[in-house]
């Protein structure tokens, strides 16, 4: 026969492991493994993989960018006067609309 120690030590084995069953559960139906949140997961990563691929090749024409600038002087001259007007010195802005 089992004494009364033994008796206690395995009814709280049993309901330690049925709380962890029940806390399993509940995570497989409602809970951060169901499948509706695993959906909304997928979705999110999906949503990462397209932002990381637009930003790397942001990242290859700013790269493109870098060497035709420090290649060539021409070319800082020509950005600045396309995107900021500027002019050089003796010269007249001309604007047609």
């Amino acid at each position: 026969m089992i004494d009364t120690s033994k008796k206690l030590l395995l009814l709280s084995f049993f309901i330690f492991f049925l709380i962890l069953t029940i806390n399993n559960f509940y995570k497989i139906t409602l809970g951060s493994y169901s499948s509706s949140n695993i959906e909304k997961v997928e979705s999110e990563i999906s949503l990462l993989k397209s932002s990381i691929e637009i930003l790397e090749l942001e990242n290859r024409i700013l790269k493109v960018e870098i060497t035709s600038f420090s290649d060539e002087d021409e070319a800082i001259i020509g950005l600045a006067r396309f995107e900021r007007g500027l002019i050089k010195k003796g010269e007249q802005l001309v604007e047609f609309k």
